[in-house]
């Protein structure tokens, strides 16, 4: 708790409010930086420790607050600086009066951790919203509202077949948003975990040992249980088949991960790694049904554990392939 340190973390959460007004006025530049929000509070999480992390994520959350709108920095703490903040927390292995009370499975824990929140936020608000409104339609109306426009538009423009009712699409896309939201955030938060992860390593700041992603990363059987009752639950209509969505989302996406960590070290050791992992991101990034497979895939490796079979590597790929990882 040096003058020094606590000067960083209030000046990383200047750094992430600073973030947050550029999201809030929108356009190109917000939604680039919507993903950097959580990288400030992270780097000084993991690289000076999780208490000034909370104070950075206080700092941020009060100017927020104090400079916009109240309701603002409360968005920001619920969706930003608490997932942020707790998943630096339990990536830094849940310290607690001298002693860590996580010590394996850092990597998947820190972002079950973030999805655990972000996706109980989520929820919460669709069950806040369905008894305010007194229907979840009647919450979502205007992004109902403002899909069918846009596509009313397209249509008009002959950019969608004839075929395609914008009233019946507009109706599917608002109630995706919120899965949408709750999923493609949790992919923020857990790429940021990484790169602040990175950077306070570069730096010589991180004081824990770097993880073997590909093979810490091991989810616990219930987020497969989960990612299948959320499957369940989008069968019904209404808040309920919301929330399966916002479940399937969330639980798919580390399940995905999982997945992606099989695929990293099967490929170990062999020529041609490199070219099926750069084949494999970019059909991850720019056509994104591998997310499926890849889903199944992790939801299979909790239950039978395909990476504890494969042969072991040269004595001297680990400690390379670790590093790549």
């Amino acid at each position: 708790m040096t003058p020094q340190n606590v000067g960083i973390s209030v000046l990383g959460g200047i750094a992430a409010a600073a973030i947050g007004a550029v999201v809030v006025r929108g356009g190109l530049g917000g939604l680039v930086f919507a993903h950097l929000a959580p990288l400030p509070l992270l780097i000084v999480a993991l690289g000076f420790g999780v208490v000034h992390g909370a104070t950075a994520a206080l700092a941020a959350t009060l100017i927020l607050s104090l400079a916009l709108h109240p309701v603002i920095g409360m968005g920001y703490a619920l969706l930003v600086a608490g997932p942020a903040w707790l998943g630096a927390y339990v990536a830094s292995g849940a310290p607690r009066n001298g002693r860590d009370f996580i010590t394996g499975n850092v990597s998947s824990s820190a972002c079950l951790a973030a999805a655990g929140v972000l996706a109980g936020v989520v929820i919460l608000w669709l069950i806040v919203a369905t008894v305010s409104f007194g229907s979840l339609e009647e919450a979502l109306n205007p992004i109902r509202a403002r899909a069918f426009l846009i596509l009313d538009g397209m249509l008009r423009d002959k950019e969608l077949p004839e075929s395609a009712n914008p009233t019946e699409l507009s109706g599917v896309i608002a109630r995706s948003v919120p899965a949408f939201l709750a999923g493609y955030g949790l992919l923020i938060h857990i790429a940021n975990i990484w790169l602040g992860g990175s950077i306070a390593r570069a730096s010589g700041l991180l004081t824990r040992q770097w993880p073997d992603i590909a093979m810490d990363y091991r989810l616990p059987r219930s987020v497969a249980g989960l990612f299948l009752s959320g499957v369940v639950l989008t069968l019904f209509g209404g808040t309920s088949g919301a929330i399966g969505l916002v479940l399937v989302a969330t639980m798919g996406m580390l399940l995905m991960l999982q997945g992606l960590a099989v695929v990293h070290v099967w490929v170990r050791g062999s020529k041609s790694s490199a070219l099926v992992l750069s084949v494999l991101y970019f059909m991850l990034g720019f056509l994104g049904w591998p997310i499926v497979p890849l889903a199944v895939l992790g939801g299979a490796d909790t239950i039978f554990n395909y990476r504890d079979r494969k042969p072991a590597a040269a004595p001297d790929q680990p400690q390379k392939t670790a590093e790549s990882d």
